[in-house]
C-alpha cells in the first residue's frame, strides 16, 4: 500500500503522474484539479503541469522574447475575477494555452447559459442529419490513396518499412478521427505524395540521367558535370520553396542528401571530394532552412551544425559564411540574439575571407537583426551601445551590397538578397528600436524593391508594415497589410509564416470589435489561418 503523501505538493505530483499514466489529457487532469482543490481554470492548468509561476514566465519569454511578461502579471490573471485580479486578454490566453497544451477557452471560468436555449434539450428533427461523434476513417481508406511508388533511395533487405508504414498510417488515422473525412483524405494524399515521390531526375535529359546513374554505381566517375546537375536540382528546389513553402520541396532535398552521402561513403576520387563535401554542406544548409520554415527549430539547428562541419572539411569559406548567417537568423528567431550576434560575426569573418561582398553584406544584415533583438533585452545603460551597433551593421550591409560586382563569389548563395531585402531588415530594426514612423517610410521602398517571386519575403515586409501601422494606432491600415500577408501565406504555406501572421493578429485584440478587425478575421478564416 503506497504511503500517504507528506504534503499537498507531493500529492499533486503524484496525481498528475497517475492521471497522465492512465492516458488522461491535460484538460481532464486540470478538470480534476479544479474539482479536488477548488482552483480556477488558469490555476488548475498550471498546477496540472506542475509548473511554478516563475517557470511559466520563463517559458513565455523563451517563446515570445519581444512580449514582456512577469510573475506579477500572471498572478493577477490567475486571481481574476477576484478583487485583486485583472482580466487576461485573448492574446495572453492564447499564449498560455500554447504553454499548457489546451484551448484558450479552457482557461476561462465562464457562465453556462445553454439551458435558456429552447432547442438545447429537444431531440433533433428527423430532417436534420446528426453529425457522427467519431469518423470511421479506416486503414484501407488511407492506403488506397497513397502512391504506389517505392521510397526513394536504396533499401536494405532487413529494413522494416512495412511495419513503419503501418504505424504511420494508424497514427494518421487516430489524428484524423475528429476532422472532415474528405479534407483528411485530400490532405494525407498530398502529404504522402510529397513523401514518396522525389523528382530527382525529372529535369535531366537521357545523357545526364545516365551520368548520374553511372556515378552512383561507380563513385570514381563523379565529375564536374555530375556535381553541376545536383546543384541545379538543389537551386530549383530552393526557388520552389521560396514560392510554395518547404512542404513542396523538402523530400526532394532529402533525396539529394541521401544520394550525396552514398557517393561519399562509397568513396569519390580525392580531387572531387572537396567539391562533393561542399555540395553536401549546401544540401544540409538548405534542409536546415526548410526545417526552420517548418518551425522545427531543433531539426534546423542540427542540420546547420552538419552543414558547418561539411563546409569546414571542404575548406569552403563562402559556404561557412552562408551557413553561419542562416544559423544566426535561427538563433535570433528562437529568442537567443546574443548567439545570433556570435554566428553573424563568424559569418562576417568567413565572408570577408571568401572575398565576397554579397556574403559580407548578408552577414551584416543578420547581425543587425540580432543586435536589434539584443536592444529589447538590454539594460538601459547598454541600449545605446547596442542601438549603435545595430545601425552600424545596417549601414555596413548597404555599403557592401552596393560594392558587390557581377562576379561576386558568394552571389549564387544569396539570390534573394538585394536592395529590397536590405530595406526590409532596416524596417525591422527601426521597429525593434522604437521608430515606427521611420520604419513605415522605409517599408514602402522595401515592398517595391523585393522580387515578388520570393513570396515569403514579400509577406514578411507586409507584416512589418502592419506592425508599424499598429504601433502608430492606424488599425485600418494594419488590418489591410495583415490581410495581404495572409493572402501570400496561402501561396507560400510555410508554418513559420502562418504563425507570424496569427501572432500579429493577436496584437490587434484590443480592437476586436471594430469593423476592420472583423473583416480581417474573415480573410484569415478563409485562408484557414484561424478557426
Amino acid at each position: 500500500m503506497p504511503r500517504k503523501p507528506r504534503s499537498i505538493k507531493e500529492e499533486m505530483d503524484r496525481l498528475t503522474a497517475e492521471l497522465r499514466e492512465r492516458g488522461s489529457t491535460w484538460i481532464e487532469v486540470a478538470e480534476e484539479y479544479r474539482r479536488r482543490y477548488r482552483l480556477n481554470a488558469r490555476q488548475a492548468f498550471r498546477e496540472a503541469h506542475r509548473l511554478t509561476q516563475e517557470r511559466v514566465v520563463e517559458q513565455w519569454r523563451e517563446l515570445w522574447p519581444s512580449e514582456p511578461f512577469s510573475v506579477r502579471k500572471l498572478g493577477s490573471w490567475e486571481a481574476w475575477p477576484g478583487l485583486t485580479g485583472n482580466e487576461p486578454p485573448v492574446a495572453g490566453l492564447n499564449r498560455l494555452a500554447r504553454i499548457y497544451g489546451c484551448r484558450a477557452c479552457d482557461l476561462v471560468d465562464g457562465e453556462d447559459h445553454t439551458g435558456s436555449d429552447q432547442n438545447a434539450n429537444v431531440p433533433r428533427r428527423r430532417d436534420i442529419p446528426t453529425t457522427p461523434g467519431k469518423l470511421t476513417l479506416t486503414f484501407s481508406d488511407i492506403q488506397d490513396i497513397l502512391p504506389t511508388q517505392p521510397l526513394p533511395g536504396p533499401t536494405s533487405p532487413g529494413e522494416p518499412r512495412d511495419r513503419e508504414f503501418e504505424q504511420l498510417v494508424h497514427a494518421f488515422t487516430d489524428w484524423a478521427t475528429q476532422m472532415n473525412r474528405r479534407d483528411v483524405l485530400a490532405l494525407i494524399g498530398a502529404a504522402a505524395t510529397s513523401a514518396y515521390v522525389s523528382p530527382l531526375l525529372d529535369r535531366l535529359d537521357a545523357e545526364e540521367s545516365q551520368r548520374l546513374r553511372m556515378a552512383i554505381t561507380d563513385p570514381n566517375r563523379v565529375d564536374d558535370a555530375t556535381i553541376a546537375h545536383i546543384q541545379a536540382i538543389l537551386r530549383h528546389s530552393m526557388r520552389q520553396e521560396d514560392v510554395l513553402g518547404p512542404q513542396a520541396t523538402v523530400a526532394t532535398v532529402l533525396a539529394q542528401q541521401n544520394l550525396v552521402l552514398s557517393l561519399l561513403s562509397a568513396g569519390v576520387s580525392a580531387h572531387m571530394r572537396g567539391r562533393v563535401l561542399s555540395l553536401l554542406a549546401d544540401i544540409h544548409r538548405c534542409t536546415g532552412w526548410m526545417l526552420f520554415n517548418l518551425n522545427d527549430f531543433r531539426g534546423a539547428d542540427y542540420y546547420y551544425a552538419q552543414a558547418r562541419d561539411a563546409a569546414h572539411q571542404a575548406d569552403d569559406d563562402a559556404m561557412c559564411g552562408m551557413v553561419l548567417a542562416n544559423w544566426s537568423q535561427l538563433a535570433t528567431w528562437r529568442g537567443d540574439p546574443r548567439l545570433g550576434v556570435e554566428h553573424a560575426l563568424g559569418a562576417l569573418a568567413w565572408g570577408r575571407r571568401a572575398g565576397s561582398k554579397m556574403l559580407t553584406a548578408y552577414a551584416c544584415d543578420v547581425g543587425a537583426r540580432a543586435y536589434a533583438a539584443v536592444v529589447r533585452r538590454s539594460a538601459k545603460a547598454e541600449r545605446r551601445k547596442d542601438h549603435s551597433r545595430c545601425f552600424r551593421s545596417v549601414d555596413q550591409a548597404e555599403r557592401e551590397l552596393h560594392g558587390a560586382d557581377e562576379g561576386d563569389p558568394g552571389a549564387r548563395l544569396v539570390p534573394f538578397y538585394g536592395q529590397g531585402q536590405y530595406l526590409s531588415t532596416k524596417t525591422g530594426c527601426l521597429l525593434d528600436t522604437g521608430d515606427p514612423a521611420r520604419a513605415l517610410e522605409v517599408a514602402g521602398a522595401a515592398t517595391a524593391g523585393i522580387d515578388p517571386t520570393f513570396v515569403r519575403n514579400v509577406a514578411y515586409i507586409r507584416l512589418k508594415t502592419a506592425q508599424a501601422h499598429l504601433d502608430l494606432r492606424d488599425i485600418d491600415q494594419a488590418c489591410e497589410e495583415l490581410g495581404e500577408a495572409a493572402r501570400l501565406a496561402e501561396r507560400n504555406t510555410s508554418p513559420r509564416l502562418a504563425r507570424s501572421v496569427v501572432e500579429t493578429r493577436e496584437k490587434l485584440s484590443p480592437w476586436n470589435r471594430t469593423r476592420s478587425v472583423a473583416a480581417l478575421d474573415e480573410r484569415l478564416y478563409t485562408a484557414r489561418l484561424i478557426a
